[in-house]
């Protein structure tokens, strides 16, 4: 009998998941498998290793779902996306992007679907049942069903992206067995697109480095910053019913490129980012404020790429008419699959039956048999200790700090404690090590903290308690954290916390407890553990390889700990 839910999405950050009635089994990210990072097209790879994972063959599936209707399921490298970006300063390109793309997308709804239908059939899945879901309704699906508290409770669901399906952002309630589309935004008055075409201008990689364009913003000076703001405020608004946002100029946002070159001609890298950063708050912000106003419902969740922005979040969050806030974690296009999943199995087996994400490592993990092989061949010194929490925070509270493989791994763009490198933040010069090491993070950009829930409000303020597991808002620090430089914003003084529950990593948890039992500081620091500008690491193997080509010295790997020297 058919049983599992194979989900996709074919397009930038590909990657695949799959599920039947008791939840989601495995979700991973084609860049897992191919070592390229936010890869674009169809996530063979991905679909392989699911059906593997659950010892599923095709005729297993009970669906084939896809997270989208307009599918651009072509392989395209990132030479590829930057030439698009740059062609559209030329005759032909500005013809193409203002005349015959939007007039293909209007024409053909479900354009990109055959190219994906002789890609699925090319591997041997022709014979399953496929279902395109509305690409916003697919990211509200995942904010709603993976972060709900009660199926009996309302939401107000957001959307906010660059563009999918024709749309850039939508408003809805959810919950209580009622789905209501409140508003949409058309794609071409989109926020996401604005913000995109500004970090390809600045020399950075669009689609990918917008983070950084956040992170350099705090830097400016007021002036600065309300000066570009200024600027950006000509170009796009919301309309009068405050639920949808609308441009203030002719053009479409993504058409603006000669003119963002020529308003920004000669001004400050910083103010630019800062002038951005400030209007994306302020739609942002008042945006959600309407929402929850026209709607009545002051428990908001989020979902779409605009949302990776955690400053912006934090703006919402912090709302007086908001009791509640919360986006899907690495909720860009990469969590497709999930929310197309949930929409399935909304329909399949009841909605109030959709299980929330209990945490976000959807992964796969590496066998005692294959991380044991791993550490032998590698000629490293190695010990298996008995108490690995302990040892691992002896090594930290000396001042080294320890890159983590262990348990499984987690989904997206954000390392949870099973694929990271761990510090001691009182150590000021833990990030120049950690960058000298292996990261070569751009200078103005922090690393983030682990923090004990039972110890937040030491260091966080957090006066809504607001749940914070995946490292998708920002809090203001308080003056006895700001000594743990090393993991706050060196210009803002903010951090963007995980909040570590025992029940959601306990391995985590007592390496932590651990460290606050010797070094009295209840917090470590976090980041991912990869070499720059791959995907992070996923098996034993993945992480020896970066031990072996950085300057790591100690790696925890399954119960191992590794040293060099």
């Amino acid at each position: 009998m058919s049983q599992y839910v194979l989900a996709i999405h074919a397009g930038h950050n590909a990657g695949a998941c799959i599920g039947d009635a008791s939840g989601i089994r495995l979700a991973i990210q084609e860049e897992r498998l191919t070592g390229e990072k936010n890869y674009w097209g169809y996530p063979r790879r991905a679909i392989d290793f699911c059906l593997q994972h659950v010892g599923a063959a095709p005729g297993d599936l009970a669906v084939l779902a896809i997270g989208g209707k307009q599918v651009l399921s072509r392989y395209r490298g990132r030479d590829e996306i930057l030439h698009a970006y740059r062609r559209q300063s030329s005759v032909l390109g500005r013809m193409r992007q203002r005349i015959a793309m939007p007039m293909m997308l209007a024409l053909r709804p479900n354009f990109g679907q055959d190219r994906l239908e002789r890609q699925i059939a090319e591997h041997g899945l022709a014979a399953a049942p496929r279902r395109h879901h509305d690409h916003h309704r697919t990211h509200a699906a995942t904010a709603y069903f993976g972060l709900r508290q009660s199926p009996a409770e309302r939401y107000v669901v957001l959307t906010c992206d660059g563009d999918g399906d024709g749309a850039c952002a939508t408003v809805r309630t959810w919950g209580a067995g009622e789905e209501r589309l409140i508003a949409t935004t058309p794609w071409d008055n989109s926020l996401g697109a604005l913000y995109s075409w500004i970090t390809y201008l600045l020399g950075f990689m669009p689609l990918e480095h917008e983070y950084k364009l956040m992170g350099m913003a705090p830097y400016a000076s007021e002036s600065g910053t309300e000066e570009l703001a200024a600027v950006f405020r000509r170009y796009l608004a919301l309309d009068d019913t405050g639920l949808a946002f609308r441009r203030k100029t002719r053009r479409r946002m993504n058409d603006l490129c000669d003119r963002l070159h020529e308003d920004l001609k000669g001004r400050r890298f910083d103010y630019i980012c800062a002038g951005l950063q400030r209007l994306t708050e302020e739609i942002l912000a008042a945006w959600a404020e309407h929402a929850v106003r026209a709607t009545g419902v002051r428990k908001v969740l989020a979902a779409g790429g605009v949302f990776m922005n955690v400053k912006a979040n934090k703006r919402i969050a912090e709302l007086a008419d908001v009791d509640s806030f919360e986006a899907f974690p690495s909720c860009g296009d990469e969590t497709l699959p999930l929310g197309a999943y949930y929409l399935e199995a909304a329909e399949r087996y009841g909605a109030d039956q959709v299980r929330p994400l209990d945490d976000f490592y959807l992964g796969d993990e590496s066998t005692d048999d294959a991380v044991s092989t791993a550490v032998r061949n590698s000629g490293f010194r190695h010990t298996r200790p008995e108490n690995i929490a302990a040892e691992i925070a002896g090594v930290l509270a000396a001042g080294h700090p320890v890159a983590r493989c262990a348990g499984r791994m987690e989904f997206g763009a954000r390392a949870l404690g099973n694929r990271s490198i761990l510090a001691d933040p009182h150590n000021q010069d833990v990030v120049r090590v950690i960058n000298q090491m292996v990261k070569k993070r751009d200078f103005w950009m922090p690393f983030a903290p682990m923090v004990l829930a039972e110890r937040q409000h030491e260091y966080i303020q957090n006066p809504k308690s607001l749940r914070s597991p995946f490292m998708m808002m920002t809090f203001d620090t308080r003056a006895n954290f700001r000594d743990m430089i090393a993991a706050v914003h060196n210009a803002d003084l903010t951090c963007r916390a995980q909040i570590l529950e025992p029940a959601q990593n306990r391995p985590m948890y007592d390496i932590v407890k651990a460290f606050e039992s010797i070094s009295g500081r209840g917090v470590v620091l976090n980041t991912s553990f990869n070499l720059h500008g791959f995907p992070i690491v996923r098996t034993a193997e993945d992480a020896l390889h970066v031990f072996k080509n950085s300057g790591l010295t100690h790696l925890q790997v399954g119960s191992y700990l590794v040293s060099k020297g």
